[in-house]
């Protein structure tokens, strides 16, 4: 089996588990659903929405919240999860979902 059908297989398995939608599991295609480029969108609007308040409660909470964090991880949160939907999630997700609908 080569590399890229163990990355497939490694990645769709995590992402078939319902805790790493949550609490976006409305968000989660079938199988058989390619993931759009609109799909990836959205998904970056809520997991990264999600995280920013997440580091942005803990920075509170450590009295660290300045300016700069929240710009700086604003762009880290929405970035990160927008490069990985598009350049992880989605291909390896369509690749499964193209051999689905054969």
């Amino acid at each position: 089996m080569k590399l890229l059908d163990l990355m497939t297989l490694f990645h769709n398995w995590i992402s078939d588990k319902d805790f790493i939608w949550w609490p976006f599991s409305f968000l989660r295609p079938e199988p058989k659903d390619p993931i759009t480029f609109k799909m990836t969108l959205l998904m970056t609007a809520c997991f990264g929405s999600l995280a920013f308040l997440m580091f942005t409660i803990l920075a509170i909470a450590n009295n660290a919240f300045t300016a700069e964090y929240a710009v700086s991880i604003l762009l880290s949160c929405f970035g990160g999860f927008f490069i990985w939907f598009n350049l992880i999630t989605k291909p390896l997700w369509n690749r499964r979902s193209r051999e689905l609908q054969k």
